[in-house]
């Protein structure tokens, strides 16, 4: 079994269990939380066990928390551009040139009449505030605020999930000064790509629910001292174990597949497919040979050439997390061809929604 590295996460109150009361009306976030002032004037919500109006069962739906007591709600689409955020800030400013993995939990709220794929992190030196309740001007901020930053989140499908809570994770580049960062959607209404997913009563709006914001350093995101083991034909599988893929092995400074490879792939796609409340982490790796920069590019293209192939398959692209780790954890020697051939390989890990 694989023995993971507690990572530090940087965020302040990351699940948003320091509060200064229980809640008893939606809208408390603002004045209720620790650590997290919001950068607009409006009213994003606060949820909480200890509440039996703003509970599990609130206005918005029933969602038990994805960590703790605690999660916040707020609309990232609604009509004539109102828009609600979190703004939350972390223990340290974020070093330059280091990466980060920037990991959080939505679940889309049953009484939303829309989903979307529309988020994105804005990242500042100091928190924002502004007078309004309309989205933030993503231009006029990045024009007018010197250090500041805005990653758009690249998601390939809907957040659609209501049962359970949806992962979304990233890697990221510091630039150097970012002590605060806002979550949400900071694109205007008509140009958001959504899908009506039912009727209700708050018309052209999508709402969502929001818990275990993390930032921890990229390598601490990787699991160490793991014993890594093949897969073999009609192996069951355990959760939290690093596997080896035996024949997804690749060319030197290439990531593209060989047509040997797809066969073990299948295999890994059918036990997906059986076990659909499975996620699938991906991991490349490169040998030492080349600049690291050259490497950690190579082991992520690596890892995505992997999760494009099973979602090629069919394999929803939500459950799947690609990530890229360079020369940094050789199977073996890099001392010889055959060792190098060996470090150049991607290995996977399964764990549970």
């Amino acid at each position: 079994m694989c023995q993971l590295l507690v990572s530090q996460n940087l965020v302040i109150n990351p699940s948003f269990e320091e509060n200064e009361f229980c809640p008893i009306v939606v809208g408390d976030f603002r004045n209720n939380v620790k650590d997290w002032p919001l950068p607009n004037l409006g009213s994003t919500d606060y949820f909480n066990t200890c509440s039996k109006t703003v509970g599990n069962e609130n206005f918005f739906g029933n969602q038990s928390p994805k960590n703790g007591q605690a999660y916040a709600g707020m609309y990232v689409m609604a009509p004539e551009n109102y828009r609600e955020y979190i703004q939350g800030k972390l223990k340290q400013t974020l070093n330059f040139g280091k990466k980060y993995t920037i990991t959080f939990y939505i679940s889309l709220a049953e009484i939303s009449g829309y989903t979307i794929r529309d988020l994105g992190i804005l990242f500042l030196k100091e928190p924002l505030n502004t007078n309004s309740d309309k989205l933030i001007n993503i231009n006029k901020v990045l024009n007018e605020v010197e250090n500041s930053h805005f990653v758009l989140i690249n998601s390939h499908e809907y957040y659609s999930e209501k049962e359970t809570w949806e992962k979304v994770t990233f890697e990221y580049v510091a630039l150097g000064f970012e002590q605060v960062f806002i979550i949400g959607n900071f694109d205007e209404d008509n140009r958001i790509v959504n899908i009506k997913v039912q009727k209700t009563k708050i018309p052209d709006a999508s709402y969502y629910y929001f818990d275990d914001i993390s930032i921890t350093t990229f390598d601490d995101a990787k699991p160490k001292d793991v014993t890594t083991q093949i897969i073999e034909k009609n192996q069951s599988l355990e959760r939290d174990k690093v596997y080896t893929l035996k024949n997804v092995l690749f060319d030197f400074d290439k990531h593209n597949l060989i047509e040997s490879s797809t066969k073990e792939l299948d295999q890994l796609y059918n036990y997906l497919k059986l076990h659909s409340r499975l996620q699938i982490e991906i991991y490349g790796h490169t040998d030492d040979v080349g600049t690291q920069k050259r490497n950690d590019e190579l082991s992520i293209l690596r890892a995505k050439t992997v999760a494009l192939y099973l979602i090629s398959k069919g394999l929803n692209g939500n459950r799947i997390i690609a990530r890229g780790y360079g020369a940094r954890f050789p199977l073996t020697t890099n001392e010889n061809e055959e060792g190098r051939l060996q470090n150049r390989r991607v290995e996977f890990k399964l764990i549970a929604k």
